[in-house]
């Protein structure tokens, strides 16, 4: 069970291990952690949108997490496409050049792999 929790299939067929200690279809799973307790985000669907929330929230209540906004699936994707894709969506070119992002209560960093952080407002 731990050998295949870290095993990430990719769309030409190859396989190979994640980096991440867990591990999703949904690549925004593997990168968004809430920036109050630590916890990864969740894929959401309600009212026909796709939503991001933190898993603490979603288990444990507001109470536990009180500072951890929730996302909009298509926000993200919006703010991807002109931050790191330079135009266009693209999963593969975010995978390889985002580490992490954290979600805090009126703001997401985005850590690249190369160092640099990027702070978007929400």
């Amino acid at each position: 069970m731990k050998r295949r929790e870290r095993i990430v299939r990719n769309d030409d067929g190859s396989i190979e291990a994640s980096k991440n200690k867990f591990n999703s279809k949904y690549i925004l799973g593997n990168l968004l952690v809430c920036g109050d307790c630590g916890a990864s985000y969740r894929r959401r669907t309600e009212r026909g949108k796709v939503l991001w929330r933190c898993a603490t929230r979603i288990g444990k209540g507001k109470q536990e997490c009180e500072l951890s906004p929730t996302l909009n699936e298509e926000w993200l994707k919006e703010g991807f496409s002109e931050l790191i894709c330079h135009g266009m969506y693209d999963e593969s070119v975010v995978k390889s050049k985002v580490d992490r992002i954290e979600v805090y209560d009126g703001h997401i960093l985005i850590k690249r792999y190369d160092g640099s952080n990027i702070k978007v407002c929400l």
